[in-house]
């Protein structure tokens, strides 16, 4: 394998197809986190003024069906928007998207 082929985007888009559940979980997971302080925030906004026994029973309820609900959507969201852009954009919408997240990242002091 020549350097030039390594540096042809061709090349990263074919690993990228290849990859492509594996990259959709590692998002997810980055985005799911980055919404995680959003979540709580609008939860205890909403719970804030009930007792402790619903304040718990909404808590189990956002943990068990909220997230899985949310991680299932941004899934599905991420692999029909990577889909869209096979061919030779998917390698650039991919490092897009994780510039997006770092840069996330870094406004809520996370990394």
């Amino acid at each position: 394998m020549h350097f030039s082929q390594l540096v042809s985007l061709p090349y990263w888009n074919h690993l990228a197809r290849a990859h492509l559940s594996e990259i959709i979980v590692v998002l997810t997971a980055a985005i799911l986190v980055l919404l995680d302080r959003q979540v709580r925030k609008l939860v205890n906004g909403f719970t804030k003024s009930h007792g402790r026994v619903f304040r718990f029973a909404v808590f189990l309820a956002v943990c068990s069906a909220g997230y899985a609900a949310l991680a299932l959507g941004t899934a599905w969201a991420l692999r029909e928007g990577l889909t869209l852009a096979k061919g030779t954009y998917m390698t650039p919408m991919i490092l897009g998207i994780l510039v997006i997240v770092a840069v996330g990242a870094e406004r809520q002091k996370q990394i």
